[in-house]
């Protein structure tokens, strides 16, 4: 995990979805697309940024997946890959 320089850290997170549901998820996490896609059935994987004040703060990770993609199980069945992601 980066700092900003201003006493907060810039998180990578990588969460993977459905891979018909791509595109839409791509607009909710402003996302420009998938990384990759992979699987059968097929899951696209993305990136996604965003700043937090607390290092390794996975419960706000989790709280604003669900403002931004819905309560598992949500209709993107979305995963956030732990030990990928970088908080």
């Amino acid at each position: 995990m980066k700092s900003n320089g201003f006493g907060s850290w810039r998180q990578q997170i990588i969460v993977h979805v459905e891979g018909r549901h791509s595109e839409e998820v791509a607009r909710k996490l402003d996302a420009s697309g998938p990384f990759k896609k992979q699987g059968n059935p097929e899951r696209a994987y993305f990136e996604w940024t965003r700043l937090t004040t607390r290092r390794g703060d996975d419960e706000e990770v989790v709280f604003e997946m669900c403002m931004l993609l819905g309560n598992p199980p949500s209709q993107y069945d979305w995963h956030i890959d732990w030990d990928a992601s970088e908080f």
